[in-house]
């Protein structure tokens, strides 16, 4: 009984909004890129340990025509990567990575791309060295 107002003392301050997850950083990445996508499309930034993962949802009909076409999936998420500007890349750090991908309703996994950007930057950058 003695420890009762520690406990519920301890549950106000966990459960208080100051206590929330501070998503600014994400949402400004989600902001900055929906520029990049039609207006219907929802984007979700979220740390997935060492990444942060902008899940893509296009309207549903789109959404699973974009699904079973790997290739135009591929590209959708590409565009998304290079769609992020230095200044998010600099607040991310070179230690982390950001990532693209798609979920359809609701659900990603199996059978959707997670596109590292850092990954595929690299290797467009190596390209454009080559030719």
């Amino acid at each position: 009984m003695e420890r009762m107002p520690t406990i519920i003392t301890m549950l106000l301050i966990a459960t208080s909004p100051a206590a929330a997850l501070d998503r600014t950083f994400e949402t400004g990445v989600e902001n900055t890129l929906k520029a990049s996508v039609p207006k219907d499309w929802f984007l979700r930034a979220s740390w997935r340990d060492t990444t942060l993962v902008v899940f893509v949802s296009p309207p549903v009909p789109q959404s699973f025509e974009i699904w079973y076409d790997s290739d135009r999936q591929k590209t959708v998420l590409e565009d998304l990567c290079k769609a992020v500007p230095q200044s998010i890349w600099g607040n991310v750090g070179g230690d982390k990575d950001i990532a693209m991908e798609q979920v359809v309703g609701g659900n990603g996994g199996k059978g959707s791309w997670r596109l590292s950007c850092r990954h595929y930057l690299a290797e467009l950058n190596e390209q454009k060295k080559t030719n």
